[in-house]
């Protein structure tokens, strides 16, 4: 499993945050809203941390200012993507060519890009221009990607195997209730699990 998916539906806002003047303070709402990923690169926030990502405002709030506290114009978005959107808003002739950035809300993101390993496919002409005005697919981009993959995959063999060492612990213990070593070896083999699941959370990558 990856964190690099985009949904194959539209999104729809689960969270009902109060009126606040300040929209910095939806940032915690929006992280829950979009399960702590930028909703344009799909990166989790549990590698770099929350303070790497911020509030977007889909419809810049210089260019529309009345929309800057408007909770469905706020969205979760890495300071990488959110500052190369910038306060781009495309005219009515860009947005009849497709030369627009899709948002989960009103798009189904994966009808204009999916991924290919690291690499951020675009499907249509509004998801070459998403990935050229975004930079998806810089250097850089591609290559935190392909860590966090190989990691993931790494994690995931490593958690499998320390499943299997707990099941026959269980086994043994169905002989051996008592045996205070083995209860020891339990504990110790299930604060490693969670140690390991703990990990691929933060990698954005959910418990099963």
């Amino acid at each position: 499993m990856t964190p690099f998916l985009y949904p194959q539906s539209k999104h729809r806002r689960t969270q009902a945050p109060p009126a606040y003047i300040k929209y910095q303070n939806y940032k915690p709402y929006l992280r829950q809203e979009f399960s702590a990923k930028c909703v344009y690169c799909c990166y989790p926030d549990g590698i770099k941390g929350a303070d790497s990502f911020g509030v977007d405002h889909y419809r810049p709030k210089s260019k529309f200012p009345e929309f800057e506290t408007h909770y469905p114009n706020l969205f979760y978005a890495c300071n990488c993507c959110n500052r190369r959107k910038g306060n781009f808003w495309p005219t009515p002739a860009e947005d009849q060519l497709g030369s627009f950035v899709p948002n989960p809300c009103d798009h189904v993101m994966f009808t204009h890009m999916r991924y290919r390993g690291a690499i951020v496919e675009p499907r249509t002409k509004t998801g070459r221009f998403a990935v050229k005005l975004l930079l998806l697919n810089d250097d850089e981009s591609v290559g935190q990607r392909e860590t966090v993959n190989v990691a993931i995959k790494s994690i995931q063999e490593i958690h499998v195997r320390q499943s299997k060492t707990l099941a026959a612990i269980e086994s043994r213990l169905n002989e051996y209730p008592n045996d205070v070593q083995l209860l020891q070896e339990k504990e110790k083999n299930e604060e490693r699990l969670h140690k390991l699941e703990r990990s691929l959370a933060r990698l954005g990558v959910p418990n099963s």
